[in-house]
């Protein structure tokens, strides 16, 4: 009998460490055994499932000690066997074994590391598009693996932070995904440089991740961390955090730093309201407090009587002047909304007729858009090409020889738009909402006539005189 056929029998008895060892002894004879090495790879993938399909089945996918030391000694032989690189036989179907429970071993997370790009091929890179949307790719699903791998236990870890940053930044620079999936590359990024103590990195990275996510808590409370000499900066970060919770749940983490902070600032009247706060919370959820909570609520400092009805009013009062910690080069403009984008998920914003702005729905209060001709003051940051608008307030007046107010009959032509006075244009979309030779009023800005090469008026909003 062959060693394949020794292998083969060996599996099919359900003895894949006999035929492990069996066929490893024989590979170290005959090293460059190409054919030996994919069939050890499969007895490999075949313990690996054995192992990992249980485990992901429960609700729990922790591994405990004794399925880990397993599955972590399974996985360190894939490197043994010195495979050829990118190799036929390393796939989604290994890849799929260690969803859930990859972060949790050491062997495979190091082999990945080891390997590098070399490890991938062409279609790697390239997200996994559904009717339900996109999926991460292959690498930057590794990449996110290896780092949660390493944040789980960066102490005792034999994974080095630098070429962790190294993998995610390949991940960012080459793998396919939308800029919206890669900013979870930045996080992980950001997430790694503050485990290995270089805070302006990290600081910089959760910059990187805040230019997509403003309107995220958890964003601002990770910028929080890095200011750990700076604990005013640090609380004001937190309380626009807690500011921009869309759900109770998501402010956990930001009341408990925030109550830290506040007392290493000896206002412990704050801290006791973050932790009443955060009591609240666990209590309304029916969750018990985890351990580090009752730590602090043991302190002699805490106040368990202490009213915190006006903890909200007092986060944003505190978190006025945030976003200047995100910009690089600050810049605030007025102007009114001009409208609101097909999509519903952004506005444009008319500033002047030079200068016309588009806002995420995110950057706007309560993430609602007002109506157009509303009056604004933005915050804008213009470190990047275009100006990006970070913050929007309503604003009582705006006032520009680019605008104008009008009334008059609204004339619709044949073709759906229409003109009020002559010489105001009125796009079709909004000539539809009234009927033809009806006396409206509305806003008008100053807008650039292709046809005619010169600026001309369009409308912008548009009512009927009466009502």
């Amino acid at each position: 009998m062959s060693i394949f056929d020794d292998i083969r029998e060996l599996k099919s008895n359900n003895n894949l460490e006999g035929a492990w060892q069996a066929g490893y002894q024989v590979l170290q004879q005959d090293k460059h055994n190409e054919f030996l090495k994919t069939s050890l790879f499969w007895v490999i993938y075949a313990a690996l499932k054995l192992k990992a399909e249980p485990i992901k089945s429960r609700e729990n996918n922790t591994p405990r000690p004794s399925e880990q030391q397993a599955i972590d000694l399974w996985a360190s032989r894939i490197s043994d066997l010195e495979l050829t690189l990118p190799s036929d036989n390393i796939d989604f179907r290994l890849w799929n074994l260690f969803n859930k429970i990859g972060k949790f071993c050491e062997p495979i997370c190091s082999f990945i590391l080891m390997s590098g790009s070399k490890l991938f091929n062409a279609d790697d890179h390239k997200p996994f598009v559904t009717d339900k949307g996109e999926s991460p790719s292959t690498v930057q699903k590794l990449a996110r693996m290896v780092a949660a791998c390493y944040l789980l236990n960066s102490e005792g870890s034999t994974l080095l932070a630098p070429r962790i940053v190294a993998f995610l930044k390949y991940a960012e620079e080459v793998a396919e995904d939308s800029p919206a999936g890669k900013v979870w590359l930045a996080y992980d990024k950001a997430k790694v440089f503050w485990q290995a103590g270089e805070l302006q990195r990290a600081r910089d990275a959760y910059l990187t991740v805040l230019q997509r996510k403003r309107s995220e808590s958890w964003a601002w409370f990770g910028l929080a961390t890095t200011y750990e000499d700076e604990p005013y900066v640090a609380i004001k970060l937190l309380a626009n955090g807690l500011s921009s919770a869309h759900d109770p749940k998501f402010s956990i983490q930001g009341l408990i730093q925030i109550a830290e902070r506040f007392h290493e600032t000896g206002a412990d009247d704050n801290a006791s309201k973050a932790l009443s706060k955060l009591l609240e919370i666990y209590s309304q959820n029916g969750w018990a407090p985890r351990d580090n909570i009752l730590e602090l609520t043991s302190s002699p400092w805490y106040d368990a009587s202490i009213d915190y009805s006006d903890f909200d009013a007092i986060t944003r009062s505190l978190s006025a002047g945030a976003e200047q910690y995100t910009i690089a080069k600050p810049e605030r403009y007025a102007g009114i909304l001009q409208n609101v984008h097909a999509s519903l998920k952004g506005a444009n914003i008319y500033v002047s007729r030079d200068m016309t702005l588009s806002a995420r729905k995110g950057v706007f209060p309560k993430r609602s858009f007002p109506e157009p001709g509303t009056p604004l003051e933005l915050l804008c940051d213009l470190s990047s090409d275009k100006p990006e608008v970070v913050s929007v307030k309503v604003s009582d007046h705006f006032e520009s020889p680019d605008i104008r107010l009008f009334d008059g009959t609204l004339s619709i032509t044949e073709r759906g738009f229409g003109f009020v006075s002559g010489d105001i244009f009125v796009h079709a979309s909004l000539a539809s909402t009234l009927p033809d030779n009806c006396q409206t009023k509305g806003l008008a800005v100053a807008a650039f006539d292709k046809a005619k090469n010169k600026y001309g008026w369009r409308a912008i909003s548009l009512h009927s005189k009466d009502g």
